[in-house]
């Protein structure tokens, strides 16, 4: 199902010239540098292909001859490569590379052998006059050594536009090239389901996943005994089907994709059935745009490529786009239709959805949905909507990333220690409606525990969880008609902590930083405690003739809390704390926005 949707991505993508898909018998790779060459095969300069990104250069993306899989051994890329093979030198010097350089001529030879070119011959008269002993000091004269030693290089004919693997002679040699040297078996390709077709044998690796292997990983591979069936040791998968599935797939996790983003140890690509605005903006339901202040990466500071809350949106440049995505998220948030914000959205589109997470070599499917365009925004919207809750701080994002919220749950608040598990299941629960991790609950209260702090996220994923898994109502807001017992319990908790905050200001500690843990889940044997300093605190206040009034406000709060609680129960379970750690958190927004207002 995976490897056929994606195989639909790519003739829908090969169908449309200006989507720069390769074609058959090409792969999109990373080139920095082309050596120009004149028509003797004389090095007469190197031309820097990179592309500036930010403060860096970064190789740029290229159509060239299909890379072969190297896993050990010598083979050779044809008419590029790095300079280990086109240079016959690199750091490790021409010795050790001299099997190398012989192996790239040969394919050179072996491909071209017929073919009357200018370039062609170019290449071969700098093959065979190329001294790789001497190739770190003639390049240096030209280029930082340092910088071309690891990289991959191309070839240009001096005084001509494009590079010498595009001229048409050279492709036609070289399509005709792996036409004949298919020796592949022939059998029922499982994507196409064509009979009698040339099996790949070995399937391109996939590369982009964060975390994975930089040579790329496989999600369809086996070559053990333990893993063949059926008496097969490879998938039944034809050699241009497999070319297909692998290149949309590499492509959608390219540098840059704006189909991609990641969610802790998950990398997920998402495309539709056919051409989709869906596919522009959906990166943005993980990772809305704020209208009021700039994201922060895992780190803290301003997200880069590869970060979570760094995948290229757009919206993140340009305030017409991130007001557009604001509206459409606030449309689905209340139910209404997405297209009222985007008429041109077709909603029966099929849209698929791919988790990837590297496993050594191979890479494990995280999790795969697919589902019409307009139930998958109705999921998202849900989600926001229980989401919803008022927030701590204005500049806080009115729709918190993905990223942010699992940040909440991981010890340090460090992305690294964000549980695989966890996250894969919030996402799921996002796309798909169905319950959050159990787990969910249970890690945000670990961390208020641990940190004495609830905030305005973890106040959210509380909210949520009770919404959806227990089917509890939980306000937006303080909803001083609530009667639930921990509800009441947190916002007693709420007015002792501000209390004791104005009649000792500046204590180290509060009863925040030492009972808000005990008190949430065994609030009979705290409660009394802290009720009798709170008489203190108040008693303290009163003392003072300016601050008699909030004496007298924090007094009746607390009685007006107290008359509605039967008792203190001695144990409350992890649902009641949620509820608690709620109401603590909408009473101390409330205080503190009614003291703001009277300022």
């Amino acid at each position: 199902m995976i490897l056929q949707a994606l195989h639909g991505y790519y003739q829908r993508m090969s169908a449309d010239p200006d989507a720069g898909m390769p074609p058959y018998g090409t792969s999109m790779e990373n080139i920095s540098f082309a050596l120009v060459l004149d028509a003797k095969g004389t090095l007469r300069g190197i031309e820097d292909l990179r592309e500036q990104e930010g403060k860096k250069l970064r190789p740029r993306k290229m159509a060239v001859p299909a890379a072969v899989t190297r896993t050990s051994g010598v083979k050779a890329n044809f008419c590029w490569d790095k300079a280990a093979y086109v240079l016959g030198n690199d750091a490790n010097g021409a010795t050790k590379n001299a099997e190398r350089f012989a192996a790239f001529r040969e394919l050179l030879t072996a491909v071209c052998a017929d073919v009357d070119d200018e370039g062609f011959r170019a290449v071969t008269r700098f093959l065979d006059t190329w001294d790789p002993e001497q190739a770190a000091q003639v390049v240096a004269a030209l280029h930082d050594w340092d910088e071309i030693a690891p990289a991959n290089l191309v070839f240009r004919l001096e005084g001509t536009r494009g590079l010498i693997h595009d001229r048409p002679a050279i492709q036609k040699a070289w399509s005709a090239f792996c036409a004949n040297s298919d020796n592949s078996p022939k059998g029922r390709c499982l994507i196409t389901g064509e009979r009698d077709v040339a099996q790949a044998l070995v399937h391109t690796p996939i590369k982009g996943v964060a975390g994975g292997q930089t040579s790329g990983g496989y999600i369809v591979s086996f070559n053990a005994p333990a893993f063949v069936s059926y008496h097969k040791d490879k998938a039944d998968v034809g050699e241009v089907a497999a070319f297909a599935y692998t290149t949309a797939l590499n492509t959608l996790l390219a540098r840059g994709s704006r189909q991609r983003v990641t969610i802790a140890d998950a990398t997920v690509v998402f495309w539709a059935e056919r051409s989709s605005p869906a596919e522009d903006i959906f990166a943005g339901m993980f990772d809305p745009p704020s209208t009021t202040a700039k994201p922060e990466s895992s780190n803290g500071t301003p997200p880069e490529d590869s970060e979570e809350g760094s995948q290229p949106d757009t919206a993140r440049d340009d305030p017409h786009a991130a007001a557009r995505m604001h509206d459409l998220l606030v449309a689905i948030r209340s139910g209404k239709r997405a297209t009222d914000i985007m008429p041109d959205m077709d909603e029966s589109v099929r849209f698929h959805v791919l988790g990837l997470s590297p496993n050594a070599a191979r890479l494990s499917v995280r999790f795969w949905e697919v589902d019409t365009v307009g139930h998958m925004l109705d999921k998202v919207g849900r989600h926001f909507r229980e989401l919803e809750i008022i927030r701590q701080y204005d500049n806080e994002p009115e729709f918190p990333p993905l990223w942010l919220l699992l940040r909440q749950t991981a010890a340090l608040n460090k992305t690294e220690n964000i549980s695989p598990v966890l996250a894969g299941g919030l996402f799921r629960a996002m796309l798909t409606g169905g319950p959050y991790p159990q787990s969910l609950l249970p890690a945000v209260l670990g961390r208020i525990r641990a940190e004495h702090t609830v905030t305005y996220y973890r106040a959210a994923l509380m909210k949520a969880y009770l919404i959806r898994n227990r089917k509890l109502e939980v306000p937006v807001s303080l909803d001083p008609a609530r009667t639930d017992r921990p509800y009441l319990l947190g916002r007693l908790f709420a007015v002792l902590e501000k209390a004791q905050e104005d009649a000792v200001p500046g204590a180290n500690a509060t009863i925040k930083d030492r009972y808000l843990a005990s008190a949430s889940a065994n609030p009979g044997q705290v409660f009394h405690m802290l009720l009798k300093n709170a008489s203190n605190h108040t008693a303290k206040l009163r003392k003072d003739p300016e601050r008699k009034g909030s004496a007298i406000h924090y007094e009746i709060m607390m009685q007006e809390i107290i008359d509605n609680i039967s008792d203190f129960p001695v144990t409350m379970s992890s649902d009641e704390q949620g509820l608690f750690m709620i109401g603590y958190y909408h009473q101390r927004k409330a205080l503190f926005t009614k003291k703001n207002k009277e300022n």
